[in-house]
């Protein structure tokens, strides 16, 4: 009997350290990669799962990046939040407000798990100051683009045009490119496509030399409605009304790209593999800088990775891990080769993959040129979002004749100065 105890016992025993050895942490991650984004997303979060048995990423595609700010802010409000999330800016400004995400920093200088000076300096440089508040990393770049000039390569060789390299060269090229080709009266091709909206503005507005507010020390100044803001909506207005080259939509442009409704339009790079459907079969196409204006200025766009308090210390380091993973050189190249967002870490553009992927075509590799060399930051006050719909207003509102360029922006600078009072 004593016997049968003991074995019984030794067999106990032995059970609870193999569960022990073989206890797996599982983690969410929530995100807002649909489509082929998202499908290249699960390919990773499936080799990760593989590679790292005892973490198991469970992702969860909670749909617009609208949805996913509102769930995480009712997520840690009820103290439920993920344990790794993609998140904006200004998103990060506020969940740092309210103490909810851990400095990623604590874990990039972990001495075990951490990241070494080599591979901090390997993060592309400016997405890595996109990710530093206060001198403190929170968080580390993910999906990462930047807007582009779409060319119909087709549309430019038939009239001989060299892609603009300035904005005046922009215009001069929609003119001829817009077209009535059987005389009916209307325009049948554009020489530029155009969205009311506050991206398409603030590329003009950092072009001309601009910024929607600006920092001089402890101050914050509204300058969306000088000058500058104020030629940079009115040419926007112009291509529209008074030109009458550009044609607006508020949805994306690749449709009427691919149609050859547009001849050319800006946009994000993330829109590589729509374009290129859109494009099948109709026309050859291009990508190449913005074109400059007073200056090259390019905001670049996308999410960021951020970790979060209200998980335990187990699932906060297994978040890391993925992190880490998510921004190392192979996984960050066969991201950015899958979905058109960009590689964050430098070496990632020396691999033997990337190398391969530009040989294949050249053009892949402007979008990572371009933010490296003229990427801007966009600001990030705790009122940011409520800041950007002010300004998206005040463009659709000029942009649909409602008011002109500098009412829309008088009115918009009056409501920003309201809400960064709020938000001090």
């Amino acid at each position: 009997m004593k016997n049968l105890l003991k074995i019984a016992l030794i067999l106990l025993l032995t059970l609870l350290i193999a569960g022990t050895l073989t206890a797996t942490v599982t983690i969410e991650f929530w995100h807002a990669m649909g489509g082929g984004h998202g499908k290249a997303l699960n390919e990773i979060i499936t080799k990760f799962n593989q590679e790292h048995p005892d973490i198991h990423v469970k992702g969860v595609y909670v749909g617009s990046y609208s949805a996913l700010n509102q769930k995480l802010l009712s997520a840690v409000q009820a103290g439920k939040p993920p344990a790794i999330s993609q998140v904006y800016e200004d998103w990060t400004t506020k969940l740092i407000y309210a103490n909810a995400i851990v400095p990623v920093e604590e874990f990039v200088n972990d001495p075990k798990i951490g990241l070494s000076k080599d591979e901090v300096a390997d993060i592309i440089k400016i997405f890595y100051k996109d990710n530093v508040w206060n001198g403190k990393l929170y968080t580390l770049p993910f999906n990462k683009s930047t807007s582009l000039l779409f060319i119909n390569t087709d549309a430019f060789m038939i009239e001989g045009l060299d892609y603009p390299k300035t904005v005046d060269e922009l215009l001069k090229d929609a003119k001829i490119l817009t077209q009535d080709w059987d005389g009916d009266g209307k325009i049948d091709q554009y020489g530029f496509g155009i969205r009311p909206t506050i991206d398409t503005f603030n590329i003009f507005l950092r072009s001309n030399g601009g910024k929607i507010i600006t920092q001089e020390g402890t101050r914050t100044i509204v300058t969306v409605n000088d000058e500058k803001g104020i030629e940079a909506l009115q040419f926007m207005c112009d291509l529209v009304n008074k030109y009458k080259v550009a044609y607006m939509q508020g949805g994306y442009l690749s449709g009427p790209f691919g149609t050859g409704k547009v001849a050319m339009y800006i946009g994000s790079s993330a829109g590589k593999p729509y374009v290129n459907s859109a494009c099948s079969g109709n026309h050859g196409w291009t990508w190449t800088y913005v074109p400059a204006w007073k200056t090259r200025a390019v905001p670049f766009m996308g999410t960021n990775l951020a970790i979060f308090k209200g998980v335990s210390k187990e699932q906060q380091i297994a978040a890391w891990k993925f992190l880490k993973y998510l921004i190392s050189p192979e996984i960050t190249t066969f991201w950015a080769i899958k979905t058109g967002y960009m590689p964050v870490r430098y070496s990632a553009l020396k691999s033997k993959e990337w190398q391969e992927f530009l040989k294949e075509d050249p053009k892949n590799g402007v979008p990572v040129e371009q933010a490296d060399k003229y990427g801007v930051l966009d600001p990030r006050p705790l009122m940011w979002n409520e800041i950007r719909t002010e300004v998206s207003n005040a463009v659709r509102d000029a942009m649909y004749g409602k008011k002109s360029p500098k009412q829309a922006l008088d009115d918009a600078a009056k409501e920003i100065k309201k809400l960064l009072q709020e938000g001090r």
